[in-house]
C-alpha cells in the first residue's frame, strides 16, 4: 500500500472516536452514559447495546490504528507518538474527572474513555494492541451490568443515593465490589495485565510517554473505586426503599462471568512475561 500520510492522520483521528481521544470521545461518551428516557423505552441505553458498544469500538479502534500506520509510511513512528502522548493525556484528564463523577452510567463512560485511550501509548513501540484493548473493555462489563441492574431496581444508579446495600443485598455487594476491583485494574483483572502489557512495552523507549499516564491513571481509577463502593457498599441504609438481592442464578452467572474474566486475565499475562 502506498504511502499518504495525510489519509493516515485522517484514519488515526478516526480510531480516536473509538480508543478515546479528547475530544473525539464525545460520541463513545454519550453512548455509553445515555440515560432511559422518562417518556418510555430507549434501545440505545440497554446494556446490551452498551456492553456490545464497550466491546466492538476497541476492536474497531485498533482495526483503524493498524490501517493508519501501514498508510504513514516513514512518518509512522512520529505520527505514532504524536498521538500516544494525545491519548496518555486524555487518558489522564478522564481519570481525574473520574473522581467527581457520582452517577453510575457516566462513571462507566468516563473509565472506558481513560482506559481505552491508553492503548495508544502502546502503538509507537509496536505492541500489539487486540488483546489489551479487548482486557481493558472486558473488565468494564461486570460493573456494567450491576449498575444496570440498580438502576431498574431504584431508578438511577448514584453513589450516595442508597448507601448501606451490604446491609440489605449481600449477594449483590459481594459481587459489586469484586466488579469495580476488575474494573480498575486490580492484580488478575485483565485490565491489569493489560496496562502492564502496555507499559512494559513501550517503558524501553519513553519512559515519560509511558509510565506517567498509565501509573496516574492506574492510582485515580482506584481512589475513584474506593469512593463508588464506599458510596453505594457501604454507610447505613434507608429504610424507605424495596430491597431485592440478587437470585442465585444471577448471582452464579456473574460470579462464572468474573472467573472466566480471571482466566482471560491470565492468556494475557504470557504476552506480559
Amino acid at each position: 500500500m502506498e504511502p499518504t500520510p495525510a489519509l493516515a492522520v485522517l484514519t488515526f483521528l478516526l480510531a480516536g472516536l473509538f480508543l478515546p481521544l479528547y475530544p473525539l470521545s464525545i460520541g463513545a461518551n454519550l453512548l455509553l452514559k445515555r440515560q432511559p428516557p422518562i417518556g418510555g423505552p430507549d434501545p440505545l441505553s440497554g446494556p446490551s447495546v452498551k456492553a456490545a458498544a464497550i466491546l466492538l469500538m476497541p476492536v474497531a479502534g485498533v482495526a483503524l490504528v493498524q490501517l493508519g500506520l501501514s498508510l504513514a509510511g516513514e512518518a509512522a513512528r512520529v505520527m505514532a507518538t504524536g498521538f500516544a502522548v494525545w491519548g496518555g493525556l486524555s487518558s489522564m484528564l478522564y481519570a481525574f474527572r473520574l473522581l467527581s463523577v457520582r452517577d453510575g452510567k457516566i462513571w462507566i463512560a468516563q473509565l472506558y474513555c481513560s482506559a481505552l485511550a491508553l492503548v495508544w501509548i502502546g502503538v509507537p513501540q509496536g505492541v500489539p494492541l487486540l488483546l489489551p484493548a479487548v482486557g481493558l473493555a472486558l473488565s468494564l462489563l461486570p460493573l456494567t451490568v450491576l449498575l444496570s441492574y440498580l438502576t431498574r431496581r431504584f431508578g438511577i444508579a448514584r453513589v450516595g443515593l442508597y448507601p448501606g446495600l451490604s446491609g440489605r443485598m449481600p449477594v449483590f455487594s459481594v459481587l459489586f465490589v469484586a466488579a469495580v476491583l476488575v474494573a480498575v485494574a486490580v492484580p488478575f483483572s485483565p485490565a491489569f495485565f493489560a496496562i502492564a502489557d502496555l507499559a512494559f512495552g513501550g517503558v524501553g523507549a519513553n519512559e515519560l510517554i509511558t509510565l506517567a499516564p498509565v501509573s496516574l491513571s492506574w492510582l485515580l481509577w482506584t481512589w475513584a473505586g474506593v469512593n463508588l463502593i464506599a458510596g453505594i457498599v457501604f454507610g447505613t441504609p434507608r429504610d424507605d426503599l424495596v430491597y431485592v438481592d440478587l437470585d442465585r442464578r444471577a448471582a452464579v452467572l456473574h460470579g462464572v462471568g468474573m472467573l472466566l474474566l480471571s482466566l482471560f486475565g491470565i492468556f494475557l499475562v504470557e504476552g506480559v512475561l
